[in-house]
């Protein structure tokens, strides 16, 4: 009896030896793989992406065709493509690179986004489009989901055979342009013994409004004028403004030199129609360049309900955030076979990190207090002039 348990004794020791050894050489391999799989993943983002596509009520979509781009340099990317379900939902997965812009003193590291475009069409002439940016700073990493609406609409077209004109003259052309602009991203007012300055640090993100129009190739025409349709972000990769207080009766605007692509799509779904888009382009070495430029004015306050009083011999900093459409840049696009096409796009800010635009105040008349208005809060657009009590 003894004998036997001392056997099974044995055969227990040697196992847990095989064990042991199984655990020393597989322990090192499984560590390597979880770095491995950490470094690697270090470097990417992956989403997944649900898109539902309804129509002008509200109501699902169904089998739409779903077309997904990346508004990079150089022109869209197609990401994903493919058909919706009955229910008008598409799904897709996204693999980004994430570049690195900045690292910040408090180790929050910013990385460049990725401006989505997504275009669902359908052959009756439903139509939509949703201009969608992903801030890879702030999804969760390695691996996050995204839930995006798109509202689509039918596209109105004269289908008289009367009407009809021959679709293969009337084709526009394919290829894309790009242009260089110079986009204003603030406007401020100052006045006598009222200064000012501001800074752009590195990471700092720029949303800029892009903008679409629809062709009819069967009526070779537009079917309309430019319309908004959402906004592209571009991150600054260095940091930008103006080192020395600037004052006196004018009004200052900064303006940086931004890239911006003129592009046209075919919806497949839908070979009558053809959509143009502008959109700003997010590269690796933004701005191209800064600049400002002065303009007197005569000092009238506005009168705007978002404001801040300041005493005499006083400084504050302003958090420039979020805003939509409160400067206008005009970019003009060379087409070879179009002439010259100019579209008028509209400039707000996104944070993280965040812009600052600081006031400082001297010494004026007794009483008196500076105030400095803001557009909409987010003191893009300000004016700036002494008030009495």
């Amino acid at each position: 009896m003894w004998g036997t348990l001392s056997g099974g004794a044995r055969v227990l020791k040697v196992a847990f030896g095989v064990v042991l050894l199984l655990l020393l050489v597989a322990a090192p391999l499984a560590f390597a793989l979880v770095k491995f799989y950490e470094v690697a993943a270090a470097d990417w983002q992956f989403v997944v992406a649900e898109v539902e596509v309804v129509d002008e009520e509200g109501l699902p979509a169904g089998l739409v065709h779903v077309a997904v781009f990346e508004l990079a340099d150089g022109g869209p990317k197609l990401l994903a493509e493919g058909r919706a379900g009955a229910s008008g939902t598409f799904k897709f997965g996204l693999k980004v690179l994430r570049r690195l812009i900045v690292e910040l003193e408090n180790g929050t590291r910013v990385y460049a986004p990725i401006n989505l475009w997504i275009i669902a069409s359908r052959e009756d002439g439903l139509l939509g489009t949703l201009t969608q940016p992903l801030d890879i700073t702030a999804v969760k990493h390695p691996l996050d989901t995204v839930k995006l609406r798109v509202l689509a609409r039918k596209i109105a077209q004269n289908a008289a055979k009367e009407n009809a004109v021959n679709t293969s003259e009337c084709h526009l052309p394919t290829e894309s342009a790009e242009s260089w602009a110079w986009t204003s991203v603030l406007q401020v007012g100052t006045w006598d013994s009222i200064d000012a300055k501001w800074y752009y640090p590195i990471g700092t993100r720029i949303m800029v409004e892009s903008k679409e129009r629809i062709w009819l190739v069967n009526e070779c025409r537009y079917g309309g004028d430019w319309y908004s349709a959402g906004s592209t972000i571009v991150a600054l990769e260095q940091g930008t403004g103006n080192a020395n207080w600037v004052g006196g009766k004018n009004v200052y605007t900064f303006k940086l030199y931004l890239k911006y692509h003129l592009v046209r799509y075919y919806p497949p779904s839908s070979t009558q129609l053809q959509i143009e888009k502008v959109y700003a382009v997010d590269t690796s070495s933004d701005p191209g360049g800064a600049m400002y430029s002065v303009t007197s004015w005569n000092g009238q306050l506005p009168g705007w309900s978002c404001y801040k009083l300041l005493g005499q011999n006083v400084q504050m900093d302003f958090a420039i955030t979020a805003s939509f459409n409160v400067l206008t840049v005009t970019v003009s696009f060379s087409l070879s076979s179009a002439g010259t096409v100019s579209i008028g796009l509209g400039v707000g800010k996104v944070s993280t990190p965040v812009g600052t635009l600081t006031i400082k105040t001297g010494a004026w008349q007794p009483g008196y207090m500076a105030k400095v208005e803001s557009y909409d809060g987010s003191y893009i657009v300000t004016r700036c002039n002494w008030i009495s009590p």
